[in-house]
C-alpha cells in the first residue's frame, strides 16, 4: 500500500498488496454492478429494487474508497484524507439537494399552470 499524502510504497508490503487490492476492487465492483443489474431486470417490488440498488452502490462506494483510493479511516489514516472526503460529501449533498429541489418546484410550477389553463380553455372555446 501507499502511504497517506505522499503515493510511495511502505517498505514492509510488497508492491504485489497494491495490485491485489485493485483487482478485489474490481472484482467486487463488477459484482456488486451485477447486482443491480439483476435486481433492476427481476420481478422484485419497486420497493425492493430500490432499496438492492441503494445498497449496493453504498457498499460500492465503501470498496472503491477502500481499495482505490486507500482510503480506510482507522487511527493510522491522515486527518487531511477524512476531511477532503467530509468536503465532498458536503458538496454532492449540496449539489443534489439543490437540483431536486429547483426540479420540484419547477415541476410543481408547471402542473399549476397546466390545471389553470385548462380549466380557461373550455370557456373560451365556447364564447363566452
Amino acid at each position: 500500500m501507499t502511504r497517506p499524502n505522499t503515493g510511495e510504497l511502505q517498505p514492509e508490503e510488497a508492491p504485489g498488496a497494491e495490485l491485489k487490492s485493485y483487482a478485489v476492487g474490481l472484482l467486487v465492483s463488477f459484482l456488486l454492478s451485477a447486482g443491480a443489474f439483476a435486481a433492476a431486470f427481476s420481478e422484485l417490488p419497486t420497493n425492493w429494487k430500490v432499496i438492492i440498488i441503494c445498497l449496493a452502490a453504498l457498499l460500492q462506494i465503501m470498496a472503491h474508497l477502500r481499495n482505490f483510493l486507500h482510503l480506510n479511516f482507522s487511527g493510522g489514516q491522515s486527518r487531511e484524507d477524512l476531511l477532503l472526503v467530509m468536503f465532498s460529501v458536503c458538496l454532492l449533498v449540496i449539489m443534489a439537494g439543490g437540483t431536486w429541489y429547483i426540479m420540484s418546484d419547477l415541476s410543481g410550477r408547471m402542473h399549476q399552470n397546466g390545471a389553470d389553463h385548462a380549466m380557461e380553455r373550455p370557456a373560451a372555446s365556447q364564447g363566452l
